[in-house]
C-alpha cells in the first residue's frame, strides 16, 4: 500500500535494512502515527520497527531490542524498559508491574532501582530492635538474629534467605483494586539475582565486605515483611531521588556490629514465587490480647502463596450463620461484628471458623482455638504465642528455580 511504502523504503526491505534504521523508523513512528486516523496508528505501532514488513504483522519476534513495541511492550500491568516516559515522574511503576499484581509479578522480571548509592538493594539492620515493619513479621526487640528472632517460620528456619522491604510501587495495591497496601505482598516471596555479599546463615557476619569483587551472583529466596516508601515516586527525569524506586529492595540483617554500609547492590532483578512452605501449615497471629467476638485482627505467616480474601464465619441474632469478610490493614485482617447481620464471631473463642482465599483462588477453612487463657502482649507488637493452622494452600504455580538459595542449603 502507499502507507507501507511511506514507512518502508526500499533500503529498509527485511534482508538488507540496518538494525540503525529499524531503530530510527522505530522511534519516528510515534510522532508520524499522531497524523494517521486513530485505527491506522494503531495499526502501525503495533507493526513495531520489525513489523514494517506489513501493517498486520505484531508478532513478538519481530520486536527490537531496547526498542519501544507497542502495545506489547505495554500492557495495563506493566511497561517494558523502552516505553517509560522521559520523566519518569509520569510513570513512577515502569518498567516493573504497577502494584502488587500476582500475575505480572510472577510472570514478569522486575528491576531494582534506588537512588545512588542506594542502587537496586539496600541492606537494613533489624538486629537493633525497635521495628517490626509494616506487615509485623518480626518482634522489635533489639539483638536479636534471624533464628532467634520472634517471627515467621519461614524466616527463623531459614528456608527463605532474609525478609526484605519491598518497593512501594510494588507493595502497593494495584491501581484501581479494592484491596489494602500489603495484603498481597506481605508473605509474598521472591527470587532474587544479583552479585551479591555471602553471609553466615544468621545474617550476622557479612564475608568479603569490603571486597565487592568476591562477591558471587546467586539467587536467594525472600520474604516481603515490610513497605518501602522513601521517595519511591520521585525521579529527575529518569534518575531516581530516593532510596526506594520501583522494584527496590531492603535486605534486613542482624551485623554484629551494627554496620550495614558498604553493601549495596547494583543490578538486581527479581520476581514473585511461591514459597517454599512444603509441609509447613499456616500461623496464624493476633494483634492483641484485648480482642472479644466483637472484633479482632491477625497476621498470617507461612502462607505458600498470598491470601486474597479471608473470612469469619459469624453467628446472627437469629442464630444462622453467615460469612463476614475482613478488611487488611495495619494490623492485619480485621473482622468487625455487625458487618453483615447483628453478628459476632460464631463459636469465640474454642473453635473460630476462617475462610482463606489465595491469588490462586484456592479456599481452605480453617477452625482455631484462640489461647485466650495463656497469651500474653509482646509491647508494640503482637498477642504470644501464635495459634497454628491445620494446613496451608497446595497449588503451586510459580516455583522457584533449584538453584535458588543453594548457596545457603546447609543453614
Amino acid at each position: 500500500s502507499v502507507l507501507q511504502r511511506w514507512l518502508k523504503p526500499e533500503s529498509a526491505q527485511p534482508g538488507n535494512a540496518s538494525s540503525t534504521l529499524h531503530i530510527y523508523m522505530r522511534q519516528r513512528m510515534v510522532g508520524w502515527t499522531r497524523h494517521l486516523p486513530p485505527l491506522v496508528a494503531l495499526q502501525v505501532l503495533r507493526a513495531g520497527a520489525g513489523g514494517l514488513r506489513g501493517l498486520t504483522d505484531s508478532s513478538a519476534s519481530d520486536a527490537v531490542p531496547g526498542v519501544c513495541n507497542l502495545p506489547s511492550d505495554c500492557s495495563g500491568a506493566f511497561c517494558s524498559d523502552a516505553c517509560c516516559p522521559t520523566n519518569r515522574t509520569e510513570d513512577p511503576f515502569c518498567p516493573n508491574c504497577r502494584g502488587a499484581n500476582w500475575t505480572c509479578l510472577t510472570s514478569q522480571t522486575q528491576i531494582g532501582l534506588g537512588q545512588d548509592p542506594a542502587l537496586g538493594a539496600t541492606y537494613n539492620d533489624f538486629g537493633v530492635g525497635g521495628n517490626s515493619g509494616f506487615c509485623r513479621y518480626q518482634a522489635p526487640v533489639a539483638g536479636q538474629n534471624k533464628s532467634s528472632a520472634y517471627g515467621a517460620r519461614l524466616l527463623t528456619s531459614h528456608r527463605v534467605f532474609a525478609g526484605v522491604g519491598l518497593s512501594q510501587a510494588q507493595f502497593m495495591a494495584m491501581p484501581g483494586s479494592d484491596q489494602a497496601d500489603g495484603a498481597i505482598a506481605c508473605g509474598m516471596c521472591l527470587e532474587v539475582t544479583a552479585k551479591m555479599v555471602l553471609w553466615n546463615c544468621d545474617l550476622t557476619h557479612p564475608q568479603n565486605k569490603n571486597d565487592s569483587s568476591q562477591w558471587p551472583v546467586h539467587k536467594v529466596i525472600v520474604m516481603v515483611i515490610d513497605q518501602c516508601k522513601d521517595n519511591w515516586d520521585r525521579y529527575n527525569d529518569t534518575e531516581p531521588t530516593g532510596n526506594c524506586a520501583t522494584g527496590h529492595l531492603d535486605f534486613d540483617i542482624y551485623p554484629h556490629d551494627n554496620n550495614p554500609g558498604n553493601l549495596n547492590i547494583e543490578d538486581v532483578t527479581w520476581r514473585a514465587v511461591d514459597c517454599p512452605s512444603d509441609d509447613m501449615p499456616i500461623q496464624f497471629v493476633f494483634a492483641s490480647n484485648e480482642t472479644s467476638e466483637w472484633h479482632f485482627s491477625l497476621h498470617t505467616w507461612d502462607m505458600r502463596s498470598p491470601i486474597k480474601a479471608m473470612e469469619a464465619l459469624a453467628e446472627c441474632s437469629n442464630g444462622s450463620t453467615a460469612w463476614s469478610p475482613m478488611e487488611f490493614g495495619s494490623n492485619g485482617w480485621a473482622y468487625q461484628a455487625t458487618k453483615v447481620c447483628n453478628d459476632f464471631a460464631a463459636n469465640w473463642p474454642d473453635n473460630v471458623t476462617l475462610r482463606l482465599t489465595s491469588v490462586y483462588d484456592e479456599v481452605i477453612i480453617e477452625q482455631l482455638k484462640v489461647p485466650v487463657d495463656r497469651w500474653y502482649q509482646i509491647d508494640n507488637w503482637h498477642a504470644w504465642p501464635p495459634v497454628d493452622g491445620s494446613s496451608n494452600f497446595v497449588e503451586s504455580k510459580a516455583p522457584p528455580s533449584e538453584e535458588a538459595n543453594d548457596r545457603y542449603s546447609h543453614c
